[in-house]
């Protein structure tokens, strides 16, 4: 792996995980696939991985120079290279933050869904145009409108799409582009899940309200959001606290 092709890929894959993981875990002693697996999987409880998999991402990043492989009893060691700690250095430098500030839109999302655990801070500000598509990679944000629009729905005789932006951005300081969000808005018309008009003949913003198939969709559509949060939620907090001694939040 280059390290143009690692600073440009590394993000919320179990390969770019894994990766990481070798690169943190053979900076001060030597390490051998079965051990690290085992690690692996102390460290991410509830993502299963095999050992065949481990051992093929060892090699690759040897052959990439980023490891060092001996053979001790005969079994196969390997530790970090001055290279393989440069390229954990740049994902320290360039990524770490972007873990972190997407962890806490997570959060907050989650916490609004579940009222599980301590309440996250409220947003401040909203996430950086450059962390955006780390978020995008790990959601469906088409769920997330849905969401959105439909419990605003059950609580207004009638909305609009700018609304569902501001609570986004008020609740979680995130909101996808404006045009994603009308998309979502015309596929909802469509499939019946809002009924849609314009006020005035300006035409200038279309008031929304619900439907029965809207109410009856509102949870599955939930379903299925709180069930990726909680997955995506577990991954993130098990990066960060791996990385948390050697990468801090700027």
């Amino acid at each position: 792996m280059s390290k143009d092709t690692m600073v440009a890929t590394v993000g919320f894959s179990r390969k770019d995980t894994l990766t990481l993981f070798w690169l943190f875990e053979t900076q001060t002693s030597a390490r051998y696939p079965k051990e690290l697996t085992d690690a692996f999987l102390v460290q991410f409880p509830g993502h299963p991985i095999g050992y065949d998999y481990v051992a093929r991402i060892a090699k690759q990043l040897e052959q990439a120079g980023h490891l060092s492989m001996s053979l001790m009893d005969g079994k196969k060691y390997y530790v970090s290279t001055s290279s393989g700690s440069e390229q954990l250095r740049l994902y320290e430098e360039q990524y770490y933050q972007r873990f972190f500030e997407v962890t806490l839109v997570i959060d907050r999302m989650y916490y609004y869904l579940t009222k599980i655990g301590p309440a996250p801070e409220n947003p401040t500000a909203p996430l950086d145009e450059a962390f955006r598509p780390f978020l995008a990679k790990l959601l469906s944000v088409k769920d997330v409108i849905r969401y959105v629009a439909l419990k605003l729905s059950q609580t207004r005789p009638s909305f609009y799409m700018a609304q569902v932006a501001d609570q986004l951005d008020d609740l979680f300081g995130w909101s996808p582009s404006n045009g994603y969000l009308y998309l979502i808005a015309r596929e909802m018309e469509e499939t019946g899940l809002l009924i849609g008009h314009w006020p005035d003949e300006r035409r200038t913003v279309r008031h929304l309200k619900g439907t029965d198939e809207g109410q009856m969709f509102f949870q599955t559509v939930e379903e299925s959001f709180a069930e990726r949060l909680k997955d995506v939620r577990s991954h993130l907090h098990a990066i960060l606290s791996f990385l948390q001694g050697s990468a801090k939040p700027q």
